[in-house]
């Protein structure tokens, strides 16, 4: 993991993605839970403002179009083909993260509830998932905010089924695996030793 790149609030996203109205940009905007606020003006122009005041766009001709890594990001996240949703959480705590990949490359979005959001560039193709199961992996086995707790993956490609797979890790016995569709799955328990490799060969699905 690289130390952070850029941070850009949730009205920047918005803003950001209409630039580039692509049905990538509207799958983004829907799995960041923007896409209620598509037509809210107000905060497509705080955005806008925002981007400008940071250096982050500036105007060409008639336009106003991101600039630098802001430019990176926006055609990572309109020219997306694969998401992965990456839920880790504990009875107390919970973390959102999504890699998002495209043929120009790949960045990894840590989603703050405050709406101020992380975002690094990742190495794009087979390395997406693998950075993910290793989150999950470390998450789970280092049990830094204790047990149970509970990796989620979700995978979307534009060519392929949504599946997901749900990882739980418990302080003694076996782990419980959930996988399948969006509308359908199966439970499943194996050895903490075997479950990893379970959960991988899930989401490959």
């Amino acid at each position: 993991m690289t130390d952070t790149e850029l941070r850009m609030t949730d009205h920047e996203l918005l803003t950001l993605l209409s630039m580039t109205p692509t049905e990538s940009a509207a799958v983004t905007l829907g799995l960041l839970r923007l896409d209620q606020h598509g037509d809210n003006e107000l905060l497509h122009n705080a955005g806008l403002t925002t981007l400008m005041v940071r250096g982050l766009a500036s105007p060409q001709g008639e336009k106003i179009v991101p600039v630098d890594k802001c430019a990176v990001v926006g055609t990572v996240l309109s020219q997306a083909q694969e998401w992965l949703e990456i839920k880790l959480t504990t009875p107390t705590s919970e973390h959102v993260l999504f890699a998002v990949g495209s043929n120009v490359g790949a960045v990894l979005l840590s989603i703050s509830p405050y709406g101020v959001h992380e975002i690094q560039p990742i190495e794009s193709g087979a390395a997406m998932l693998e950075l993910a199961l290793h989150l999950c992996n470390e998450y789970l086995t280092g049990a830094a905010e204790g047990l149970p707790a509970t990796a989620v993956v979700r995978r979307l490609r534009v060519d392929a089924e949504a599946v997901v797979a749900q990882l739980t890790a418990v302080e003694s016995g076996d782990w419980v695996l959930r996988s399948g569709t969006e509308s359908e799955f199966v439970e499943e328990n194996y050895p903490a030793a075997e479950a990893m490799g379970r959960f991988k060969a899930a989401l490959d699905a």
